[in-house]
């Protein structure tokens, strides 16, 4: 049987070059980092010079704004929990934040804990139908204790690129005129083939992830903007600048690093290429026996994605059916697949009989056209 991957959004594999750039640090470079022999010491370079090409690529001010975390969930708790931590508890305010109804569950998750455990307050705001976020509502939604905006960058489910630029000059104005500086975190787990230097896109806080951009599982990073103050939400000893407790995964640093360098070198080639398995993609859908309609916003999206809705039949029984085929999909973000739940996402969107009955495709640059025409054969077969 073939098997055919449409899941790149879940994960990528780890690319060649990358494992290539770890290998030495897991059996002939072992050192621990915090050791001052020479063992540790040449740990510490390749830490070091892991930190200074990802502050080079994401355009940061300094190697203290970079900060290793074990996942992209890690990194979103560190933003959001840290910031609030550190007004509640020292700033003695109870902070209220924004967020969106349709953040990955690593954000709103993490602001569930914190509304119920009555350390902040939240406000969700609700996309529009191109499912992006109104800046205006922002605005609107501002209190006297607002400390932080956090919205992601690429959508999980949909793949829609929000405005993060607009957003944070929108923010910026209205720092100009209040005492408490309202912060902005970007979740851009899913944004590492778009602009992700953090200038140009004026976050004080972006996450980013390692195994969606081909790096290894188990590692991601948190930007943060020097002069935001954040309180660590893993105690020990003063790794990473003392916000994230733990001997380094040197080996999955220096992988997450590499994926990163590769990404930044060929991310023209890489975004034609999606497009055109994209654009292929959408020249099969009209060929379909049925009308397939695309929840996907094609003039605002990554070209890795395209979520559909499939009118005659469920996403599980698609699901099942594909799988059988040799060929993986999902619903929607991964860490909500075995919950077994249409998409949130979808569903806040067009509502809950369209979620559920929608799937998502996402391509890499591994996808290629036969891979397509073979879903297009099962497709037929079955609708």
């Amino acid at each position: 049987m073939k098997k055919i991957y449409f899941d790149y959004a879940a994960t990528t594999p780890t690319r060649k070059e990358v494992l290539e750039a770890m290998m030495p640090y897991f059996q002939e470079k072992f050192g621990n980092p915090s050791s001052l022999h020479f063992f540790g010491q040449e740990a510490l370079k390749a830490l070091d010079e892991s930190r200074e090409k990802i502050k080079n690529i994401l355009g940061a001010d300094f190697l203290r704004e970079i900060i290793f975390t074990s996942s992209a969930t890690e990194s979103n708790n560190l933003a959001i929990k840290g910031l609030i931590f550190y007004y509640y508890f020292l700033k003695k305010i109870k902070p209220h934040l924004i967020t969106s109804s349709i953040e990955h569950p690593s954000v709103l998750e993490v602001v569930a804990d914190l509304v119920d455990l009555g350390l902040a307050e939240v406000t969700y705001l609700r996309p529009e139908k191109d499912s992006l976020i109104d800046p205006q509502k922002i605005k609107e939604n501002i209190k006297e204790n607002t400390i932080l905006v956090s919205l992601h960058y690429v959508n999980s489910e949909l793949g829609t690129i929000q405005k993060i630029s607009a957003i944070s000059k929108l923010i910026q104005e209205i720092n100009e005129s209040r005492k408490e500086k309202i912060y902005f975190h970007s979740d851009a787990a899913q944004a590492g083939f778009e602009d992700i230097n953090v200038k140009n896109l004026g976050v004080d806080l972006m996450t980013l992830s390692s195994h969606k951009i081909y790096g290894p599982k188990g590692i991601a990073l948190l930007y943060v903007k020097e002069g935001t103050p954040l309180l660590r939400i893993i105690s020990g000893s003063q790794q990473e600048y003392s916000l994230r407790a733990g001997t380094e995964a040197v080996p999955l640093i220096v992988g997450l690093a590499k994926a990163l360098e590769l990404i930044f070198q060929e991310k023209d080639k890489i975004q034609n290429y999606l497009k055109e398995i994209r654009d292929y993609f959408l020249k099969k859908i009209k060929e379909l026996p049925e009308k397939i309609l695309i929840n996907t916003p094609l003039e605002n999206s990554s070209l890795k994605f395209l979520n559909l809705y499939f009118p005659t039949k469920t996403s599980q029984e698609l699901m099942l059916y594909l799988d059988s085929q040799g060929i993986a999909v999902s619903a929607g973000t991964a860490c909500q697949s075995r919950a077994n739940e249409p998409s949130y996402v979808v569903y806040d969107i067009y509502g809950k009989e369209r979620s559920e009955k929608s799937l998502r495709f996402s391509f890499g640059w591994e996808t290629k056209k036969e891979e397509v025409d073979y879903l297009f054969e099962c497709l037929t077969k079955f609708l």
